[in-house]
């Protein structure tokens, strides 16, 4: 099994939630990038990294994107976790100053998770802005107020439980070939077609192709069908993402899922893909822990 299990950028390997960052490069930069040296007492946004839920030491002296020191606006019991900035997009035509700025989010998020706040993550670039006679913090606490039961629930969801990737990979072309030999279909087919002429070769060959197909995606529904049984017991919430192609030489990507497991469950939901990489024809990928961006 290809397996990472430390904390770090949410990966597109798995799902990247819309408006959230996909980078697959999980290093930081030592030295931030500073996108226009403007200073605190210039700026009135309010640039969000996270609600967190009171009852466990936020860490302290965070610095975040664009170098800017972060700090916490509580409310009731729980908190933003911000920094000071302009209100235009943080925007380059530099792809290594934007992935710094974009890890360098995702860096604020890991130090809330390994402090173990609960924490229900924003995408980046997720900006409070003034609005008429309030400031962004009063926009700010104004809003959290309006939703406060709302992000309660979503405490009471994702509370003792991470975010973790699951991808299955198999070799699409040895079920087909396995399917070949066995299908009684595609064998009375493949013996017609050795005593066709020209034109009926033609008519076969179509549907032989077809039915090779249809019961080679019929042998991989059911191989995702009987792994999704296999972890959804070790799993609160399952989010099915899209394929994706040439992450595993000769292989092709059955299944893309982001899984929401319990620490108790974390052991036996790997235990479980192990047993499923070692039992059959298949490689499985097993990421994270992530911000759980795909289940608030």
């Amino acid at each position: 099994m290809l397996r990472g299990v430390s904390p770090g950028v949410q990966h597109d390997d798995a799902h990247t939630p819309t408006g959230a960052p996909g980078v697959k490069n999980p290093i930081f930069p030592t030295v931030q990038e500073r996108s226009d040296g403007m200073t605190a007492t210039e700026k009135d946004g309010l640039y969000l990294y996270a609600i967190v839920e009171q009852g466990g030491k936020i860490p302290g002296e965070m610095t975040g994107v664009d170098g800017q020191q972060v700090f916490v606006i509580p409310y009731q019991d729980m908190s933003a976790i911000v920094h000071a900035c302009p209100l235009t997009p943080y925007a380059s035509d530099d792809q290594t100053i934007v992935t710094g700025w974009v890890l360098s989010h995702e860096q604020v998020l890991e130090r809330l998770i390994g402090a173990g706040m609960n924490t229900i993550p924003f995408s980046f670039d997720t900006i409070i802005k003034p609005e008429k006679e309030r400031d962004a913090r009063t926009v700010l606490t104004g809003w959290l107020s309006k939703e406060y039961e709302n992000f309660l629930q979503k405490f009471g969801k994702i509370r003792g439980r991470k975010e973790y990737g699951v991808q299955v990979f198999a070799n699409r072309q040895k079920i087909r070939d396995t399917i070949t030999a066995t299908n009684d279909t595609i064998k009375r087919l493949e013996g017609e077609a050795k005593t066709s002429g020209p034109g009926k070769l033609y008519l076969i060959r179509q549907k032989l192709e077809k039915e090779t197909k249809v019961a080679t995606d019929a042998e991989i529904a059911d191989i995702i069908s009987e792994i999704t049984r296999k972890i959804q017991r070790y799993c609160d919430d399952i989010f099915i993402g899209k394929l994706k192609k040439g992450q595993v030489p000769a292989r092709d990507m059955i299944l893309n899922c982001s899984c929401l497991v319990s620490d108790e469950n974390y052991p036996k939901l790997g235990a479980v893909l192990e047993e499923i990489e070692r039992d059959g024809d298949l490689s499985v990928r097993f990421t994270g822990p992530w911000a759980v961006y795909s289940f608030v």
